[in-house]
This record gives structure tokens, sequence and C-alpha cells, in this order.
């Protein structure tokens, strides 16, 4: 787990450990402690609850135009 999290440093993912939905860009991954920054806030996350990874999609813009309603 390690080495695979150490492979993201400088990229964006969103983990879930345990039932909580972290997301951040990976800064260090430190002992068993990832560290994950978002909004100059730094989180630290026991690699050993990670339950799930996955590297953060870009959001698409919609184009301009209207947006159908739904019925």
């Amino acid at each position: 787990m390690k080495k695979f999290l150490e492979s993201r440093i400088g990229k964006e993912i969103e983990v879930i450990c345990e039932g909580a939905s972290i997301k951040g860009r990976v800064t260090h991954v430190e002992d068993d402690i990832l560290h994950l920054e978002k909004d100059d806030v730094v989180c630290f996350v026991n690699i050993n609850k990670i339950v799930v990874i996955w590297d953060e999609r870009e959001k698409k813009g919609r184009p301009p135009g209207f947006v159908p309603t739904e019925d």
C-alpha cells in the first residue's frame, strides 16, 4: 500500500477510510501516514485504515445553453 501511495505523490486522489471519504493532493507518505493537502489544509490518514483509493476525476464543465428539467 505504501509504495502504491508513493506512486500517487503530486496527484489528486480520494480515499475511503471506514466510512469517511477524504479528497486531496498526495504530498508524501511517512511511515504508515498518508499526507493529503486540500485548500492549504493538511490531512493525515493512517494507511492501514484505507479501504478504497481512486484518482480524482477532472470535473467537466457543461456547455452553455438550456439545461433540461427532470419531470
